[in-house]
C-alpha cells in the first residue's frame, strides 16, 4: 500500500510566483484567469515557463455527481461541509465523500469493460478503476521532468509572498498529480496548503483528503481525513492523517486495511500506527486489531503486510487448527526474500502432542534451470508407534526437485525425496511445494540429450516407500536408453530403433513386521518366490522399419521389429533353493514383431436435427503377429498388463515394460465416426472395435508355482467388443463413456459412464455423475506373492479372504453449484456396490464474496489402513466437520484446508479455482 507524494523543490515556488507576476503588477491583489505552463529549468539557473494556449490541454477529470450524498446522513454535502473521522475511542468519524464512492475511483460491475470485467472477481459489485490523464505513464525521473501547474483563479499576495490558487488545482511532474480545489502556496517557507477534495495519484495509488500541507522542497506532505486505494492490489483504507516523509514513507494515524468492497467492512486491520514503504513494497503495523464487522476478533501487538505484489522477506498468514492426532497445532510461516530468482520459507509448526516441525524449503530459478530444496525435521513426542516395524521417533525429511539445461541439448533433471518412516505422510502434513506423496517417493536423476535424430538418457531411479503395505519395489541402479531413427530414409522407409541396459536391484525384508500391539507376522517381502527373488541386468535392443504411406483417402503403414533381450541374473539363495537349482542366469529372448496398420477416411454433408454436419466414417485395421517365446525363465522387473479397452485393439504388446512380449495373431477391426459442426466443434465421436484372434495366447503374468495358462480370455477367439463414446451437448456439458463387453461370458468385462457440466463462461458451476464397473483386473497379490486375475482378496476360507476387495463397481457424483449469488452448494457421494458400502460422502456450503470465503463441509470417506500388512474387512469411517474462513488479501484464518479432498474428488474444482479472483 505504498503512497508515493509529489516530490516539490525549492524552485517549485518560482514557477508559480514567477507566473502570476508575469500577469499582474506588483504589489496588487486581484484574480485572474490563469493560464497553463510548461516549465523546466534555464540555462541561468531559474524556471523557464511556456504558457499553453491550447484548450484542449485541459487535464480530464473524473466527473461526479452534484448530488453526492454522505453515506451516514444520506444527504447532498453542502459547499464548505468537510467528512469527519471516528477514532477507536469513539469520537467525530470518517464518512463517505461519495454516496457511489466514485471518489475511490470506484466502478460498478454494469459499467466495466468487458477486458475489466475479465479481471474482477466472479462476486466483486465492481473494481477500482484509475481514470486515464496526462502522464500517468511517465518515467522521466524526478528532477528532469517539468512541473506543470493549473488552476481557474490565482492571487498573489506579495506581502505575505503567497500565491493562492482556486478551481480545479492541478499540479503535476512526470507520473505524480495532485489536485485540490484551493492551493496557496508560501514562498519563504517552501510550503504549501491544499483544500478541498485533495487527491494525490501516483502509479496506481490514489489518496483523498479534506486538507493536507505539502513541504515543497522534500516532499513531505501530510493529509487530513485520508482514505486511500491502491487500484491493482484492490486494497482501500482511512486514516485519521496520512504523513508522507522524505524518504517517500508513509505514515497513518489510526489506519485501517481491508480488501473488502467500499461500504463493506466484513474485515479489515485497524492499527494505531501503520507504516508503507513503497520502496519495499511492505506495510508494518503496531497495536493492531483484525475486526469483523467491526467486531475485534484478533489482537497483534505487530504485524508485517503486503502492500503490493512485490515479494519481501516477512511473516505470512498464521494457521491454527486442531486434530486428534496432533492436537492444538499452530504454524507461523516465515517468508525469505533473498534475491529476485530465489527465495526461501521456514514453516514451523508446533503441534501439541508431538512438539515442534521444522520444515522449510528454498527455491531458485536461472536463466537455464529452476528448482527447489526442502526439508524437515520433529522430535516427535507422540510415541503410540514405538512397537512398531521401522519407526523412529526422530522424524525427518528432505526433497530436492531440479530441471535444467546444461546446453541447448542436454536436459538434466531431479526429483529425489527420502523420509525416516513409511508412517511420515500418514502422521504429518507437509507444506512443501510441488511434493507428491504416492505409495513410492521418488528419488530419481537423468540426464537426457537430444539429438537431430536421436535421444540418449541415463535413469538412476530408486524409490523411498510411504507404508508397509507394497512389496519392496525394483530400483533401476542405472538406467541407460537410446532412441531415435537413422539420419537416411531410402524410399521413404523409416528406420528406427530402441536400445535399453538397466540394473534392477533390490533388498527384500526378512523376519517379522510388529505393528503398532507388538504382534507380529512375515513381511510381504517373505512372499516373493523364485526368480521374483532376483537382481539384474537386462539388455534390450529393438531396432526397426516402416513405410508409412498416406493420402488425403487413407493410409497403409507396414512395420516390422526385432525385439531381443538379454539378462545376466543374480538369485539369492533362498530362491535357488525355492527352484531346486533349476534356474539359468543368462536367459534371453528374441522375438520378431510385424504389424500392418491401415485405414481409410470417408466423409459427407449430413443434418441432424436441423443442423448442419460435416460425418467422417473412419474404418481402421492392424493385423499383428508376434510368434509365442517361451519366458518363463525371465523374472518380473518393471512388467505389468494393460486393462483392456478400446486403445488395446491397436497396441503391438499387451504388456508395459519389457520383460514379458506378447504373442499374437490378431486382426483387429474398428471403426470411428465423427459429427463435426461447420465451425470445426466436434458434436460427437463413435469407436467400435473388436480384435479377432487366430491362435490362443501362451505368454502371461508368472504366479509362485510356475505359469498361469487358465485364462479364459487368453483361449478365447475374439476379444471383447470396445467402444468408446463422446457426446457435446454444447460447449459446457459432456457425455463421455467407454464399454468392453465379452461375448464368450456374455457379461460386461468393464465399462463406464461420465457426465460433466462446467460452462466456459461460468466455471463455478460444475456437475459430475458417473459410474465405473471392472471386474478383469490383473494384479499382484501382496499376501500370496501371486498374479490374480480377479477380484478377491486372500484365499477363499481364510480368515483374511475378502471376496471383491479390488472390484470395481461406484457409482461418482459431485456437484458445485450456486444457489443465489455469493452462496453455494458442494457435495459428493462416491458409493462402492461391491462392498456396499459410502467410499467417501461430504456436503456444505460455500460463501465466497470479493473480500473472503467461508466453507462449512461435512465429510465422511475411507481411510485405508496402510501401517498394517492386511486390509480390514471393514475399514472404519473418518468423520469430520471442516470449517475454512479465507480473508482474501490475508489468507486462510481459520480451519485446515478443504482444498487436498475438494481437488481429488471434484473433476473442474481446479479450473473453477483457478479463475477466482
Amino acid at each position: 500500500m505504498a503512497v508515493k507524494l509529489p516530490l516539490f523543490r525549492k524552485k517549485f515556488p518560482l514557477l508559480v510566483t514567477g507566473g502570476l507576476l508575469a500577469l499582474q503588477p506588483l504589489a496588487s491583489s486581484f484574480v485572474v484567469a490563469a493560464e497553463q505552463y510548461d516549465c523546466s529549468a534555464s540555462p541561468t539557473g531559474g524556471w523557464a515557463c511556456t504558457p499553453k494556449s491550447s484548450a484542449a490541454a485541459q487535464l480530464p477529470r473524473p466527473q461526479h455527481s452534484a448530488t453526492a450524498v454522505s453515506a451516514a446522513s444520506g444527504e447532498p454535502a453542502q459547499q464548505g461541509e468537510q467528512p469527519t473521522l471516528v477514532t477507536e475511542s469513539g469520537g467525530r468519524g470518517l464518512q463517505s465523500r461519495s454516496a457511489d464512492y466514485s471518489h475511490l475511483d470506484w466502478v460498478p460491475r454494469e459499467q466495466l469493460t468487458a477486458a475489466q470485467l475479465a479481471e474482477v472477481g466472479p462476486y466483486c459489485e465492481g473494481s477500482y478503476i484509475e481514470p486515464l490523464r496526462p502522464g500517468m505513464s511517465d518515467e522521466t525521473p524526478k528532477d528532469e521532468a517539468p512541473l506543470f501547474v493549473s488552476a481557474k483563479a490565482s492571487r498573489y499576495e506579495q506581502e505575505r509572498e503567497a500565491a493562492t490558487l482556486a478551481g480545479d488545482v492541478v499540479l503535476r511532474q512526470a507520473s505524480m498529480q495532485v489536485e485540490a480545489e484551493e492551493a496557496t502556496l508560501h514562498q519563504a517557507e517552501n510550503r504549501g496548503e491544499l483544500k478541498g477534495n485533495v487527491r494525490i495519484r501516483d502509479n496506481g495509488m490514489l489518496v483523498v483528503g479534506d486538507r493536507a500541507e505539502i513541504q515543497l522542497d522534500n516532499g513531505e506532505a501530510k493529509v487530513e481525513n485520508a482514505e486511500y486505494v491502491i487500484h491493482k492490489g484492490h486494497v482501500r483504507g482511512s486514516a485519521l492523517y496520512a504523513k508522507r516523509e522524505e524518504s517517500a514513507v508513509v505514515r497513518l494515524k489510526d489506519g485501517t486495511y481491508t480488501r473488502c468492497e467500499p461500504g463493506s467492512n466484513a474485515w479489515q486491520l485497524k492499527g494505531k500506527n501503520i507504516k508503507l514503504d513503497p520502496a519495499t513494497g511492505f506495510g508494518t503495523a503496531t497495536n493492531v486489531t483484525l475486526r469483523v464487522k467491526d467486531i475485534p476478533v484478533f489482537y497483534t501487538p505487530y504485524i508485517y503486510f503486503p502492500i503490493d505484489d512485490r515479494r519481501q522477506s516477512g511473516f505470512l498468514a498464521p494457521g491454527l487448527g486442531s486434530t486428534s492426532d496432533n492436537g492444538f497445532t499452530l504454524s507461523t510461516p516465515y517468508y525469505f526474500n533473498l534475491a529476485p530468482n530465489y527465495d526461501a520459507t521456514l514453516y514451523p509448526t508446533y503441534m501439541a502432542k508431538r512438539g515442534l516441525l521444522l520444515e522449510g524449503e528454498f527455491r531458485y530459478l536461472t536463466k537455464g534451470s529452476e528448482g527447489q530444496v526442502g526439508g524437515a525435521y520433529l522430535d516427535d513426542q507422540e510415541d503410540k508407534r514405538k512397537l512398531q516395524s521401522d519407526y523412529e521417533d526422530q522424524r525427518w525429511l528432505y526433497n530436492w526437485q531440479h530441471k535444467g539445461g546444461l546446453d541447448e541439448r542436454l536436459l538434466a533433471e531431479v526429483d529425489y525425496t527420502e523420509i525416516s518412516d513409511p508412517y511420515y505422510f500418514q502422521d504429518l502434513d507437509s507444506d512443501l511445494e510441488n511434493l507428491e506423496t504416492p505409495d513410492f517417493l521418488n528419488q530419481r536423476g537423468t540426464l537426457t540429450y537430444r539429438g537431430d535424430s536421436y535421444t540418449a538418457r541415463l535413469n538412476a531411479h530408486a524409490y523411498s516407500q510411504t507404508s508397509v503395505v507394497d512389496v519392496t519395489p525394483y530400483e533401476r541402479l542405472p538406467q541407460l536408453t537410446l532412441d531415435g531413427r537413422l539420419p537416411f530414409q531410402p524410399g521413404g522407409l523409416n528406420l528406427f530403433y530402441a536400445t535399453e541396459y538397466v540394473n534392477f536391484d533390490r533388498d527384500l525384508r526378512s523376519g517379522n513386521f510388529v505393528d503398532e500391539d507388538g504382534n507380529a507376522q512375515p513381511w510381504y517381502d517373505n512372499n516373493v518366490f523364485g526368480l521374483d527373488r532376483a537382481n539384474g541386468e537386462r539388455v534390450h535392443l529393438e531396432p526397426g522399419i516402416s513405410l508409412p504411406m498416406q493420402a488425403t483417402w487413407g493410409y497403409l503403414k507396414p512395420s516390422l521389429k526385432y525385439a531381443y533381450t538379454r539378462y545376466d541374473l543374480d538369485l539369492d539363495s533362498i530362491g535357488k533353493a525355492q527352484l531346486g537349482g533349476n534356474f539359468d542366469d543368462s536367459p534371453d529372448r528374441s522375438v520378431p514383431i510385424f504389424g500392418l496398420d491401415s485405414g481409410l477416411y470417408f466423409d459427407r454433408n449430413t443434418q441432424w436435427f436441423g443442423n448442419n454436419y460435416r460425418q467422417t466414417l473412419e474404418p481402421r485395421a492392424f493385423y499383428l503377429y508376434v510368434p509365442e517365446k517361451d519366458q518363463d525363465d525371465i523374472p518380473i522387473f518393471d512388467t505389468g498388463e494393460y486393462s483392456f479397452d478400446y486403445a488395446s485393439l491397436w497396441r503391438d504388446n499387451r504388456f508395459s515394460g519389457r520383460d514379458r512380449i506378447g504373442d499374437e495373431n490378431k486382426l483387429s477391426l474398428g471403426v470411428t465416426s465423427r459429427w463435426i459442426e461447420d465451425d470445426g466443434f466436434e458434436r460427437q465421436r463413435l469407436a467400435i472395435g473388436q480384435a479377432f484372434y487366430f491362435e490362443d495366447r501362451k505368454v502371461t503374468m508368472p504366479d509362485r508355482t510356475g505359469t498361469l495358462r487358465d485364462r479364459n480370455d487368453y483361449q478365447s477367439s475374439v476379444s471383447p467388443y470396445a467402444l468408446q463414446y463422446l457426446y457435446r451437448f454444447n460447449r459446457d456439458w459432456r457425455l463421455s463413456s467407454d464399454f468392453n463387453w465379452d461375448p464368450d461370458s456374455h457379461t460386461t468385462r468393464s465399462g463406464s459412464l461420465m457426465f460433466h457440466y462446467q460452462p466456459e463462461d461460468n466455471p463455478n458451476k460444475v456437475v459430475n455423475l458417473g459410474y465405473r464397473y471392472r471386474n478383469d483386473t490383473l494384479r499382484y497379490d501382496q499376501a500370496s506373492g501371486a498374479w490374480i486375475y480377479g477380484s478377491d482378496f486372500g484365499t477363499p476360507g481364510s480368515a483374511n479372504y475378502i471376496e471383491d476387495y479390488y472390484k470395481i463397481q461406484q457409482h461418482d457424483f459431485s456437484v458445485i453449484w450456486p444457489l443465489v449469488p455469493q452462496w453455494s452448494l458442494i457435495a459428493r457421494w462416491q458409493r462402492d456396490y461391491a462392498r456396499d458400502r459410502t467410499l467417501e460422502a461430504f456436503g456444505g456450503f460455500e460463501y465466497d464474496s470479493c473480500c473472503w470465503k467461508l466453507r462449512l463441509i461435512n465429510r465422511y470417506w475411507i481411510d485405508y489402513d496402510e501401517t498394517s500388512l492386511n486390509p480390514d474387512v471393514n475399514e472404519e469411517p473418518d468423520r469430520g466437520i471442516f470449517l475454512q474462513i479465507v480473508l482474501k488479501g490475508l489468507g486462510n484464518v481459520l480451519g485446515g484446508s478443504t482444498e487436498t479432498f475438494l481437488d481429488q474428488g471434484i473433476q473442474g474444482y481446479r479450473e473453477r479455482e483457478d479463475q477466482a479472483f
